[in-house]
């Protein structure tokens, strides 16, 4: 492009290369675009009498590196998302076996730098021609709607297509595998057949789900399909949704964003859509978003088990045990067979010898392949190895993922605390959930595992002043008793290792009120309740009781399980006991 032109119209836009900008040469409505992609523009226009194909707009935007023809793809459907908005012609055409060329309905010319400063218009002129402007985008959308039905009914694959999305929706493995069947000899009768290319991917996806398919083999197998699919078609809000999932899952969220804007630029009505763009947001820790959006997506579909798991997990992270569960169940209830249960079980719910089991099995079959797509599970296996005794194996893994100093996430740092506590390094670890603790000051979920580490260390009138700073409504006898039997019992030790027995008495009175009627102690803080009111017989016997249930220490939620049980018995042979039946069952999971 000639250096010495600043701008250039193109159709109804002003093109400014020196700047990056595309501006609609009607308003102020401006898009600053990468370096590349505004490259690609001026190569087409440069060309614009001839279709240049991927691999010579490759040679031309990228001279200087090698580039897939994926980079082609994404720079051609950024610019076109810029190019077609509010038009009802695409901008790039795509020429059969030849490439891309800008089209031919459009007038390109050079223009001063001025031009757009002077053509202003009336306030009266602009509030008419956006008022025409919204009754032709209305009708356009009409149009398209009508002319896509037709389409579809026209399609001589309508019957195969439609069958193959049924059979997908089912969940069941066998039939997900017809519908990728039936997609796949789509394809090789209309290899460019855009619903077919998306339909695959999403047999893949879901074969990933409910199937035998490997989660890390999907990306491979969609992105080729989705990529051509929108070069067929850019506006297709479903090849852009897998995009943006594919991208989020890759944490390429900067991209991923791209293709939600444009989708949902496109269609709001889509359940898997708004799921996407709540785990989107998930992952980037943006949890009032996320639940908008995954509420969203169950108000659409509020039968389908991704969607309802989506918004378990988004509760859970705003730590919303009850709807969490609530959720997450009404999801196994119409997906029993998914094949990841076992382990989402081990989030929703604390480990005992059952999900222990459930978890090993899930383990030998499924992790070494899920844990490429989610490396963080590492970390998690390594707490359930500190939960069934398995202090050496834990060691080993924690070794060969190298949880190092440099790496100070909030879960590495409490991986690395059990560790040290389970190796008896107990200032230790210590030092490391005060570190995490201090990541987020604020966050009562990120100051317990402290505070139980500042008691069980000695360290009470520490632990006292932090559950005091962070659980006001508690120490000050304001919150329900009812879901939150456990955080009274852990102040109330607290206060009686400092000798403040009246307070210690109210909070009795508090829990016994609570127990006064049909409501039953979860036979976890049972222990703790008869240890609290000086009850040895029923306390020794709470606790026998507790390891005949199958409990197990869970160190995903407190690394101080063990300790803070056994150290309730006084007598040290019944203690012996107590821990030489635990150390049993542990090693029966081993």
């Amino acid at each position: 492009m000639n250096s010495t032109i600043e701008s250039i119209r193109v159709g109804k836009w002003v093109v400014i290369p020196r700047l990056n900008k595309i501006q609609l040469a009607s308003s102020a409505n401006v898009h600053v675009v990468t370096p590349k992609v505004m490259a690609l523009l001026t190569t087409l226009i440069e060309n614009r009498n001839s279709p240049l194909s991927v691999d010579e707009l490759a040679q031309r935007v990228w001279p200087d590196r090698v580039v897939s023809d994926n980079s082609v793809y994404q720079a051609v459907a950024m610019l076109r998302k810029v190019l077609n908005e509010e038009s009802d012609i695409d901008y790039i055409e795509r020429i059969s076996g030849q490439g891309y060329r800008l089209s031919t309905e459009i007038d390109v010319f050079n223009l001063d730098s001025n031009v757009v400063d002077k053509k202003k218009k009336t306030h009266a002129y602009l509030y008419i021609s956006t008022l025409f402007a919204l009754l032709i985008v209305l009708l356009i959308i009409y149009v398209f709607g009508q002319r896509q039905q037709n389409d579809l009914k026209s399609d001589p694959h309508f019957e195969a297509i439609s069958l193959a999305e049924h059979l997908t929706k089912s969940k069941l493995p066998e039939r997900i595998t017809k519908a990728k069947q039936i997609y796949t000899e789509v394809l090789e009768g209309s290899p460019e057949h855009v619903v077919a290319m998306s339909g695959l991917c999403n047999t893949h996806m879901a074969l990933a789900i409910y199937g035998s398919l490997p989660e890390s083999q999907v990306d491979a197998l969609c992105r080729p399909l989705l990529f051509k699919a929108l070069e067929l078609d850019s506006n297709n809000a479903d090849v852009l949704t897998s995009l943006a999932r594919l991208e989020t899952l890759s944490r390429k969220f900067d991209q991923a964003k791209v293709y939600f804007e444009q989708a949902l630029s496109l269609s709001n009505e889509s359940p898997m859509l708004w799921h996407w763009y709540g785990r989107f947001h998930r992952e980037k820790n943006n949890l009032d978003k996320a639940l908008d959006a995954h509420l969203k997506a169950f108000r659409l579909a509020p039968n389908n088990p991704t969607v309802l798991r989506g918004l378990a997990y988004t509760y859970l992270n705003r730590r919303d045990l009850k709807n969490a569960r609530k959720y997450f169940e009404r999801s196994v209830e119409i997906a029993p067979h998914a094949k990841h249960i076992a382990l989402y079980q081990l989030d929703f719910y604390l480990l005992n010898e059952p999900r222990a089991k459930a978890y090993k099995v899930w383990y030998e079959k499924h992790m070494t392949e899920y844990s490429r797509v989610y490396p963080l599970h590492k970390l998690s296996h390594i707490l359930f190895l500190l939960s069934t005794g398995n202090l050496e194996e834990a060691i080993q893994k924690s070794e060969e993922i190298q949880i190092t100093r440099q790496n100070v996430t909030s879960f590495n740092l409490y991986v690395r605390a059990g560790l040290k506590w389970y190796q008896q390094d107990k200032q230790g670890a210590i030092d490391l959930l005060k570190q995490r603790y201090l990541l987020a000051p604020e966050d009562n979920h990120y100051a317990m595992p402290y505070i139980m580490g500042l008691y069980q260390t000695r360290q009470y009138s520490a632990a006292k002043q932090l559950f005091e700073k962070h659980f006001r409504s508690v120490s000050s006898l304001n919150r329900n008793v009812n879901e939150h039997v456990g955080v009274y019992l852990l102040y109330a030790m607290i206060l009686k290792k400092l000798e403040q027995g009246s307070k210690v008495q109210e909070i009795r009175a508090l829990i016994a009120d609570h127990l006064n009627g049909p409501t039953k102690l979860d036979i976890r803080y049972q222990p703790f309740w008869y240890s609290l009111n000086e009850e040895p017989e029923q306390l020794k016997t709470s606790l026998f009781k507790l390891l005949d249930s199958g409990w197990l220490p869970d160190t995903n939620d407190n690394i101080f399980a063990i300790e803070m049980h056994s150290e309730l018995i006084d007598e040290v042979e019944l203690r012996d006991m107590w821990l030489n039946k635990l150390n049993t069952t542990q090693a029966d999971l081993q």
